[in-house]
């Protein structure tokens, strides 16, 4: 049971990292999305590196090859760069709880990408799920926003979706790496560094400046990031003790975390259509992935 102990405590560490970057964008001195996604990256550089050299001295280096470097480097850059951007701009314009419950639709991604690499026909139980998933999510942004008289944002929704494709795409990428090069660490640090290098250049390219959107010493922005890689590693230590749909189900419970966490750090209005739809949306992911 240790995996799907994992696996839970993984999905707490998602929530919490996922309402606190709600908090850190908000207030009288909000700050920039990239900056936190910025802090993130930097943390999972820092602590996956000595993890990485760990298994250097296993013999990593010597089953690197240019396909898998190769499938790390761009997992890294559709994983992190983009998703992780993308996904905490949803979060700035429609809240955790609507963006990690549209995030969701990342099974279905994954998937069919799978299916897609594979030349296999979905089952029928995964067209159920992908199906039951388009109808808690059509459920869950039907729901009235009670800090908007616009409604939902369409943008938030869209950089959501954005976001989970953008997150399936590097985990399938990096599923495939690790078929060559069976070292994790080693392709979570390639594609951390890389992710961090990107990053950089995209603040160069807008003109920012690192010290100058106040990251360094925002304690949520710290507590956030660090609560995203806690929730990577633990969801590797749950992957290496149980079946990856059982790791899977049980992580996917942020969603129901991320609501009552964003009720009571928040102070966010939570109404039944939210609550019911996401419900509706992990019922579809169990049905794809143990279909």
């Amino acid at each position: 049971m240790s995996g799907e102990a994992f696996a839970l405590l993984a999905a707490v560490a998602f929530a919490l990292g996922a309402v606190l970057s709600r908090r850190f964008m908000e207030g009288p001195n909000p700050v920039l999305p990239e900056a936190g996604v910025f802090v993130s990256m930097l943390t999972d550089a820092v602590v996956f590196t000595p993890l990485t050299l760990w298994e250097v001295g296993r013999g990593a280096l010597q089953h690197l090859t240019p396909a898998s470097f190769a499938l790390f480097l761009v997992g890294g850059v559709s994983g992190t760069v983009v998703g992780r951007n993308l996904a905490y701009l949803s979060v700035q314009r429609i809240g955790p709880s609507r963006s990690t419950a549209v995030r969701l639709v990342n099974v279905v991604f994954s998937t069919f990408l799978g299916l897609i690499a594979l030349r296999e026909l979905p089952r029928p139980l995964q067209i159920t799920g992908a199906a039951l998933i388009t109808a808690g999510l059509w459920w869950v942004l039907s729901e009235p926003n009670p800090s908007s008289t616009h409604g939902i944002d369409p943008w938030g929704v869209v950089a959501a979706a954005g976001a989970a494709f953008a997150f399936a795409l590097g985990d399938t990428l990096r599923r495939r790496a690790l078929g060559f090069t069976p070292f994790p660490f080693l392709g979570a640090s390639i594609g951390a560094w890389v992710a961090l290098v990107a990053q950089v250049a995209w603040f160069t390219a807008r003109g920012l400046r690192v010290r100058g959107v106040r990251i360094a010493w925002h304690v949520d922005v710290v507590a956030s990031a660090l609560a995203n890689t806690a929730a990577i590693l633990l969801l590797f230590l749950a992957l290496q003790r149980t079946a990856v749909a059982n790791a899977a189900v049980l992580y996917n419970l942020q969603v129901l975390l991320v609501i009552l966490l964003s009720r009571r750090v928040l102070r966010e209005r939570i109404g039944l259509r939210l609550v019911a739809g996401s419900l509706v949306c992990l019922l579809g992911t169990a049905a794809v992935l143990f279909g």
